[in-house]
This record gives structure tokens, sequence and C-alpha cells, in this order.
């Protein structure tokens, strides 16, 4: 049986093809030049499903792609556009509402503003108006969030189809109905702040297949062109690079490390990034999971290894989060064999709330996985010397608590001054811990640094090639692969730990011998 529709997905620079898997319904993709074996996409699709990522801030919505997509909304066909493709559907996207500065324009074909307003709840779903995904009002949808942009502001002509029950906004407790689903006045035209609503609802599928006029049988021959075009997809890491995954030559029992860092702007996204991507070159099937609910971290890592964000993606400490950890990490051994663990801020930083539930730090989560952790400590602010120092004692303390610090890479470092008789105290500072220098990376230069601020105008094109090229210039990844070790199940009295903790801080010692 021939397929009859054809679903395309928009495989541009930017673009998150593999963020969700769109109910397994893309059969063809649709490049920059817009043509799908060398016809116009607009003849050839039924539907065009515009993925998350950063397509406005790459500006890899070609006017060639833009054109197509005009022309399907004005024939009556149907766009799908989530996260930043609802972006590009609509009219416009403001950074500063106070001061009305446009960041970017979109299309116009949702006459909707978009706002900054940050969720990355797991979230529960009602449609209450018709568009091609269906009009079912009675029908509980679920999915999550993933955004920085999510306030939407509707102007005439443009209707609200589905709302989400979100939990919090801008990193605080905010219960309230979200407008997460806006479509044109005829309905053809969707844009969603909701992932996975293709993948975790029946019911939606139920209505785009209806509204498609797609019947059992040829619902079965999309998805084997779908399992087709999945593979293809994730044969490239990342997107127009030509660049392929090795293969492996022996399979390997999953191994994970755990990023953590002195606190916050250390640089630890960046250099998680570089590291999944590098690996991934060598073959490895990288899994990304961060420690709290604020999961746009990991995603420019996503967008280069080409793997879907899940619920096992986050681990919920207090009342952040998604997963308990144990299960995070045993789900995510399942589909992949090397595991990054970004944490959240400082290890420590939870740790004395008594007020919230346990775990409630990164140290926590480390101590019951028994990870191997590798400290980013930058050497910017406060030169190499204050930054030596203060790793060596942020190791020290970890130590004592009982958390197994195996690595250090020292970023941001001038190295301008050290001489090699510096180099060696260095060295050997970190031998007489047992941790390992996997990596000295210098203050670099980036030619277009307002595309290197990760959740606020990340260009995951300019963000992901930059840091898989510092990786394999300054990391050990062979060492990398060697820190890591099979995750453990570590049963933690966390009452006892912060106890630890605490005891630790009012007698701590300083060995000046």
């Amino acid at each position: 049986m021939s397929i009859q529709r054809r679903i395309g997905l928009a495989y541009l620079s930017g673009a998150l093809p593999c963020f969700e898997d769109f109910g397994n319904l893309p059969t063809d993709l649709v490049p920059e030049k817009g043509l799908i074996n060398g016809k116009p996409a607009s003849e050839v699709l039924d539907m065009l499903i515009l993925p998350s990522g950063s397509l406005l801030e790459s500006q890899s919505v070609s006017p060639a792609v833009s054109g197509e997509i005009l022309k399907m909304s004005a024939a009556g066909k149907f766009v799908l556009g989530i996260g930043s493709g609802l972006q590009v559907l609509a009219k416009q996207t403001i950074r500063d509402s106070s001061t009305d500065s446009i960041m970017r324009k979109g299309l116009g074909l949702i006459n909707a503003t978009i706002q900054p307003l940050i969720c990355t709840d797991q979230v529960k779903a009602h449609i209450i108006d018709k568009s091609f995904l269906g009009n079912d009002v009675d029908v509980e949808l679920s999915g999550f969030h993933c955004h920085t942009y999510g306030k939407t502001i509707l102007h005439s002509d443009s209707k609200p189809v589905l709302v989400s029950h979100i939990e919090h906004a801008n990193y605080r407790k905010a219960p309230q109905n979200l407008v997460s689903g806006i479509a044109n006045k005829e309905g053809n035209i969707v844009g969603l702040l909701v992932h996975a609503l293709l993948d975790q609802n029946p019911a939606i599928i139920a209505g785009i297949t209806k509204s498609l006029d797609i019947d059992p049988l040829e619902l079965q021959e999309i998805r084997k062109a779908n399992a087709k075009l999945t593979l293809e997809i994730k044969n490239e890491i990342g997107i127009n690079t030509s660049i392929q995954p090795a293969k492996l030559a022996v399979k390997k029992a999953p191994v994970m490390v755990l990023i953590t860092a002195l606190g916050s702007g250390s640089g630890k996204t960046f250099l998680v990034t570089g590291m999944a991507g590098a690996l991934r070159k060598r073959g490895y099937n990288v899994g990304l999971i961060k420690v709290g609910g604020d999961v746009r971290d990991s995603v420019p890592a996503l967008y280069l290894v080409k793997a879907p964000m899940k619920r096992y993606c986050s681990i919920k400490i207090s009342e952040s989060g998604w997963t308990p950890v144990h299960e995070s990490i045993k789900q995510a051994c399942v589909e992949h064999d090397f595991l990054f663990v970004e944490g959240a801020m400082s290890a420590f930083t939870g740790l004395l709330n008594s007020k919230i539930s346990r775990p409630a730090s990164t140290l926590e989560v480390a101590a019951s996985l028994g990870a191997p952790v590798i400290v980013v400590v930058t050497c910017d602010k406060e030169g190499v010397e204050g930054g030596l120092v203060n790793v060596l004692n942020y190791i020290n303390v970890l130590k004592l608590l009982g958390v197994n610090p195996v690595g250090v890479i020292l970023n941001k470092m001038s190295t301008s001054y050290l001489t090699e008789e510096d180099k060696l105290t260095i060295q050997q500072a970190f031998k007489n811990v047992d941790v390992k220098v996997i990596g000295v990376v210098p203050s670099l230069k980036f030619e277009r640094r307002e595309m290197m601020i990760p959740e606020v105008e990340i260009c995951y094109t300019t963000f992901c090639s930059q840091a898989v090229d510092v990786v394999e210039r300054y990391i050990n990844l062979d060492q990398l692969v060697e820190l890591a070790k099979t995750p453990k199940q570590v049963n933690v009295d966390y009452t006892v730990f912060v106890e630890k903790f605490k005891k630790l801080l009012t007698n701590y010692s300083y060995n000046f011998s």
C-alpha cells in the first residue's frame, strides 16, 4: 500500500527533529531549499511540522521554506509549530516587554505575540477549541514544557485551542492555566508550547488522522516510513554537518559521570554539550540527565546527539524535577551506554534547606548514585590561584562527605604567565588528592558571543559546534571515558548526610603544616 498522506518535518539548522517523536508521523524531511525530491514541499505534503529549537535565533527558516509554509497555509493544508516552531508561525517574539523591543519577527500566520515566561513542568492539558488536532474537550492530555518564551498575547483572528495546567513559572511556584496552543481562525495552522503531545496522547493522533482522512492501514505505512526517516536523522550529528557517528567495536555496559561546579556560570552546559557531541562522534549512545527541573540546560547536547527529551532526563530534587534519582538512571541505562548527569548550581546548593524534601542538592544525588564526579572550576574572576584554592577545598569537602570526585576541568584559565614549574605544581596538587586534571580550557573569545548564551538567545548551531571544537582540543576524552563508572544504587539516609555536613562545617580544620 502506498502512502497517500505525507507529513513533513522541517530539518533545518537550529531545529530539534528528535526532541520528541511527533507521534511517529513524519514521512519526509524538508531542508532549507524547501524541496522534497526536487518538488516544492507545499505540493507534496498534506501537513508540515516545525519542531522546537532555536529557529528564530539561528535565522534558519530560509525564504524558500517560509514560502512553502505560506503556500500550505493558503491552500488550507495543516502546519504545526512546536516551541520555536510556534514562534516562527506567530507575529513576533518580544524579548523585553517593558521596552517592547522585538527580538524576532515570525510569519504572522498566527496573530499572536510571544513573550518571556519560563516553564519546564510536566503538565496536564485540555483542548478548549477546534483545530485539526481535534476538539474533544473532555479528554485530559499530558506532555511537558521546556521554554523560555511561553507567554502568548493573542490578537484578532487567533484563538486559544489548548490550555496547560502548570505549577511553576519563572522558577517560582505559580499554579495557573496557561494558554499553550493557538490556532488561526480556520484552525489549519496551530502552534504549541507543549512537547510530546503527539507521543503521549492517542486522542491527538486520532484527531490528526481524522482531519487528514488517514485510515489504520495507511497509518501503519506512515509509521514504517517514519522508522526509516528516524534512522536517517540519527545518522548525523547535529544538522547539516555531514558528520556521522563512528561504530563502537564492542557494545559496552552503561557508565556515567556527574558534572558539577563551584557555582552557576562555570560553563558546565557548554562543556557537557561538547563532551556529549565528541563522544557521540566516537560512537557512544549518549544520554543527558539534568539534576532538577531546568531541563533547558540539556537541550544543546540533545541537538547534537539526536536524543529525545524523556521523563527520566530530569532528576527530581525537592519540588523541582520529574523523576526520582534511581528510577531516572535505571530508565536511562536501557537506552544509552554513556550518561552525563549535569548538576544544578553548586553541588552543595540546597543542602541546608530543612523546609524542602530530600534529596535537595546535586551532592545528595551524587552520593545516592556512588557517582564519579567531575568538578568544573572557572579561573577567570579569581585567577588561576584563587580557582585552584577553591576547587582543592571543594574536593576535600566532597571526599569528607563520602562523595567520589575523580576529575577536574580548569575552565576559562589564563596560562600565559605560568612556568613549567607552576604547571607541575598544579598537577602535583591534584595528584595529592587523587583527582585527574582532564582538561585545561583557556579563556576564549567567540565571534558571535550573543548567540552563546544558554536559555536566552542561544543559537544551537553556533553554540554546539564551538563546544565540540573546544572539548576536542582541550579535554582528554580517553581519560573521561576511563573515569566513568557503572551507576550504583546507594541508599542514603539524607538526614544523617545533612547532619554530617553541618558537623563538618562547625568542626572544619585547616592543616597548614
